[in-house]
């Protein structure tokens, strides 16, 4: 089942016209990060955001397939649009850009949409498996205003070995699923013993080791103690000559 998207949310920005690293550092520090317009066939513009509404707009939607109404500053009419790309900084994980791409409510659109596993599996649950979740997200085709916020498919009916497909999901008239119907989605899979076996191996190759060692000393000492003997009868058979 499809959980529709948030569509009523407003994202002000402003215009902007300066560029380059130290235009964008000012920028930041001024509380607001650079941003872009494009789509539709019309020339892309540059804007300026707050990455506190970027966070919000993600929060009350459904992620980066939230639409929105994009308002600029100082201009009565907005222009629906969603987030095209969006860049974080890789230590603090706030944004630092992002692009816009402006959307024609009555055109549809290719998008990205997560998948939600719903349950737990029998073989989870009574035959010590583990699910794999291969895929998480599948290609669908749909106008702007139907863009669900997941996809969900439900996983309790499967044992070992056994699987959902694209084709287990729900596609409509209006939602086109695009990917394979045979590419696997989740698995229900023994969990993986190469590790625990490995590590037998070597417990059981590290004691044979020790086990070896002291006779191996001993065979040495034996060895050693035979040669002074040999040495000691030499000299006593010499000096008896």
């Amino acid at each position: 089942m499809a959980k529709a998207a948030t569509k009523s949310i407003i994202l002000e920005v402003d215009s902007r016209s300066e560029t380059g690293s130290g235009a964008c550092r000012r920028m930041r520090a001024r509380g607001t990060i650079p941003g872009n317009v494009y789509g539709l066939d019309r020339p892309p513009f540059m804007v300026a955001v707050s990455p506190r509404r970027i966070d919000d707009v993600l929060r009350l939607g459904s992620g980066v397939n939230t639409v929105f109404q994009l308002s600029l500053t100082g201009e009565k009419r907005t222009r629906e649009a969603m987030i095209k790309e969006l860049q974080r900084d890789p230590v603090s994980g706030q944004p630092i850009h992002v692009d816009f791409i402006r959307i024609d409510p009555t055109k549809k659109v290719q998008i990205s949409i997560p998948v939600r596993l719903v349950g737990i599996p029998e073989g989870v649950k009574n035959e010590g498996c583990i699910i794999d979740f291969v895929n998480r997200v599948v290609q669908v085709e749909c106008l702007p205003v139907l863009i669900p916020e997941q996809l969900e498919v439900d996983v309790s009916a499967l044992h070992i070995n056994q699987h959902v497909s694209v084709s287990d999901l729900m596609g409509t008239e209006d939602l086109v699923l695009l990917d394979d119907p045979a590419q696997i989605l989740a698995v229900v899979v023994a969990p993986k013993v190469e590790e625990a076996a490995t590590a037998e191996e070597e417990e059981e190759a590290e004691a044979e080791a020790a086990e070896g060692e002291p006779e191996v000393a001993k065979k040495g000492k034996e060895g050693e103690e035979s040669a002074a003997d040999a040495s000691e009868k030499d000299k006593k058979d010499k000096k008896d000559k």
